[in-house]
């Protein structure tokens, strides 16, 4: 664990105001910003934040709210985003630095605070999601880059005496091109931070990238060996209080009563008071709080989870297929056009063939390997919290909100993130912090979820089960298709309002992947009312939607005798860079090369988050045992900023799929899940892993997401493995739930 000094942060960035820079085209983005992160408190100086988190005291070499660079030439770059382990902490200040010239061996990474001078200029937002962060900040840190080193070198001509256009910039120097003198960016950087911010700076080519496309060490890396990253659970402060919840098991209940008195008599126990979703036992350990919290006695009222009974659900799931008085119209992908019902209802009945199948997937947790967690110190002059979050914007909105405070005096720092995948994109667990810390002030307390709880209180991803209509004439052509899905709202559980009659774009994005060409499509959803917490997951819709529609594909191929590979190009023969991307695919998987009896191929495509996506797989079946051969993926998300970076991305994202496909799921009784550990709900480990052979296509495109988009063919593309070796298609997830096993 990591300790923290008592003077780490005196002297705060609220002392200095900062130039602001416009950025042509973007909306504008802060080199410097007017307004200054939020003020920590007058007495605050007790109680110290990590050092990763903290703002850097005001200096001269100061350009803005992301550089400083010291009189010894190292250079503090901010990554406005939150790391989760998919690389955005290097990646994100690789960018600036490449266009500062930079040594990148002389910079420094710090994580980032909650201000809005880090929201990004497309979204006005300060969050980390969708595979968007380098989709987002990339044109924009650009320009602070380009910004900050025509400063340094306008400084430089100036110390050299001579016109700017005679100097050139290059690791961290400015350079006399002629005479070879030159000054180094600490010698500059006092000199350089009061010049007039460019309105324009000039961006490199892409041919003058040093840092940009090229692999380097991750810097959080050795970090995280040694142990001196600090993760949420790694916060310590002086004084510190720890907190364990007491919670009921259902997934939704009301706390009715508690013996206070008892746990008061606990070892170690400060105090014990309800909170919004149960009660907070407060002692001098975490230990100490836990073993008080276990020993607890409380009544809740879980009237409300009566009927979730795992075969309730499903029973309402398929039922809720032949509701068409339900059905709300969805979209092909989120945000886009909606599809016309009425043509794709009449090219369904007057196709000369017509098919249906129906595939399902199971609810799902997240199952972080850190488990949820956050500190917070409350005072009457304002309120401070360290976490792991995906949101820090709106996290700092909610301190506020619960403690009464102004907003610009509630800080939020943003530590590492021991995984997130869409679930530390919720705020309830930092509320809970704040909550208690509220209750205790002046004191800082750090919350911490028992792993079990983490199960049990999840925002799930929904279970969903989908019907596919599809009208075919006699050559086998796709004359139109219909896809149904039920479930739970996403969109309704986090209280968001759509036009009547419109669909929850978090279950029908995708649904029928508008990319291909299929002369008629529609797709619906039909919500089934269920009182249980629900949230995004890795890769959101696609991560069943794609499974869905890949399966139908898949289906269609078998019933029609057409090789999936073929079909695919032909419905997306007018995508360029999709049919490139098959083509490799099959050329690296040995595409239609014979395989002995038991053995088989499948192949899934997905695109999605700016990047496309695919991948075969090669297994060996004997009865229900499958044993993964090969895993090939290709893959193209434009411009790459560090091929090892995606790389990793990618094979994690198989990791994430293929762990959901073999074994996820959470299913449900007497109200509360069943799952609530990694011995009844297993992922996978390095052993089993099969090798994943990675294949990057090299592209000029402006960048896509690599965090999310390798998640969604994995599931289609092992079902149709088994299916090309046994004859028998998976239509259900996890597979282990039909008996398969893997070896």
């Amino acid at each position: 664990m990591f300790s923290v000094s008592s003077d780490a942060m005196s002297n705060l960035l609220s002392r200095r105001n900062f130039l602001q820079v416009g950025v042509a085209g973007s909306g504008g983005l802060l080199l410097g910003c007017q307004a200054s992160p939020p003020a920590r408190p007058a007495a605050a100086a007790a109680v110290p934040a990590a050092p990763v988190s903290a703002t850097p005291p005001a200096g001269p070499g100061r350009f803005g709210i992301y550089i400083e660079i010291a009189t010894d030439g190292v250079i503090a770059l901010v990554s406005p985003q939150s790391e989760m382990g998919q690389g955005v902490h290097d990646g994100l200040a690789k960018i600036l630095a490449d266009e500062l010239d930079a040594d990148w061996g002389a910079v420094q990474i710090r994580l980032p605070w909650a201000d809005p001078g880090f929201a990004s200029p497309l979204i006005k937002r300060q969050r980390t999601a969708n595979s968007d962060s380098t989709v987002n900040y990339y044109q924009a840190l650009r320009e602070v880059g380009a910004g900050a080193r025509e400063m340094l070198l306008q400084a430089g001509a100036q110390r050299l005496g001579v016109p700017a256009a005679e100097c050139r910039t290059s690791q961290s120097q400015v350079i006399h091109v002629a005479s070879g003198r030159h000054f180094s960016y600490g010698e500059l950087a006092a000199q350089a931070a009061a010049v007039p911010v460019p309105a324009k700076p000039r961006l490199k080519s892409p041919d003058q990238f040093t840092l940009i496309g090229k692999p380097t060490l991750r810097k959080d890396s050795l970090l995280k060996v040694d142990g001196s990253a600090v993760f949420g659970i790694d916060v310590r402060l002086d004084g510190m209080l720890y907190a364990v919840l007491s919670r009921s098991p259902a997934v939704t209940s009301k706390l009715v009563s508690f013996e206070r008195d008892a746990v008061l008599r606990s070892p170690g126990v400060i105090d014990a008071f309800a909170v919004t979703d149960g009660v907070a036992v407060v002692a001098k350990s975490t230990w100490q709080a836990r073993r008080a919290a276990e020993s607890l006695v409380a009544q809740f009222d879980t009237s409300a989870a009566k009927e979730v009974e795992q075969s309730q659900i499903r029973a309402r799931l398929h039922a809720a297929l032949d509701n068409d008085a339900e059905a709300l119209a969805g979209r092909a992908v989120f945000g886009g056009a909606p599809f016309d019902k009425a043509a794709t209802l009449a090219a369904l009945a007057a196709a000369p063939v017509k098919k249906e199948w129906t595939y399902e997937v199971p609810f799902l947790a997240h199952a972080a390997l850190e488990p949820l967690t956050a500190t917070a110190v409350v005072r009457d002059d304002g309120a401070e919290v360290w976490a792991p979050t995906q949101q820090p914007d709106t996290t700092a909105d909610m301190v506020a909100q619960i403690t009464g405070l102004a907003r610009q005096s509630c800080r939020v720092n943003v530590t590492f993130l021991g995984g997130g995948f869409g679930r530390k994109f919720e705020t309830d667990f930092v509320r809970q912090a704040v909550e208690i810390a509220n209750k205790l002030r002046n004191r800082p307390v750090k919350l911490t979820w028992t792993r079990e709880q983490d199960f049990r209180h999840d925002r799930y991803r929904p279970g969903h089960v989908t019907r596919s209509r599809v009208g075919l004439d006699r050559d086998g052509n796709i004359l139109a298709m219909h896809s149904r899905i039920t479930g739970i709202s996403m969109w309704r559980y986090k209280g968001r309002q759509l036009p009547p009659g419109s669909g929850d774009p978090f279950a029908t994005g995708g649904l029928i992947n508008d990319r291909y060409a299929i002369p008629s499509a529609y797709v619906d959803n039909v919500v089934t009312n269920e009182p249980i917490p629900v949230g995004t997951w890795r890769s959101v819709s696609q991560s069943m939607n794609c499974f869905f529609f890949e399966s139908a594909i898949e289906d269609i191929c078998a019933f029609t005798r057409q090789d999936s590979l073929v079909l695919r190009k032909k419905l997306l023969a007018k995508d360029a860079r999709a049919v490139a991307l098959l083509d490799v695919l099959a050329s690296n998987g040995n595409w239609g090369q014979r395989l002995p009896k038991g053995r088989g191929r499948g192949l899934a495509y997905s695109q999605g988050f700016g990047s496309y996506c695919g991948q075969i797989f090669e297994v060996e079946v004997r009865g229900k045992n499958v044993h993964i051969n090969r895993i090939i993926c290709v893959f193209d998300c434009g411009l790459v900023i560090d091929p090892k970076f995606v790389e990793a991305q990618i094979v994690g994202g198989i990791v994430w799929g293929l762990s959901a496909a073999r074994d996820g799921q959470i299913t449900f009784a007497k109200g509360g899940a069943v799952e609530t550990n990694f011995q009844n709900a297993p992922i996978i480990r390095m052993p089993e892993m099969p090798a994943v052979e990675v294949y990057l296509l090299a592209g000029d495109s402006k960048p896509g997401g690599a965090g999310e988009a390798s998640v969604p063919p994995t599931a289609p593309a092992l079902a149709s493995a088994i299916y090309a070796a046994t004859g028998r298609r998976p239509r259900r997830l996890p597979l282990s739930s039909d008996g398969y096993r893997f070896l």
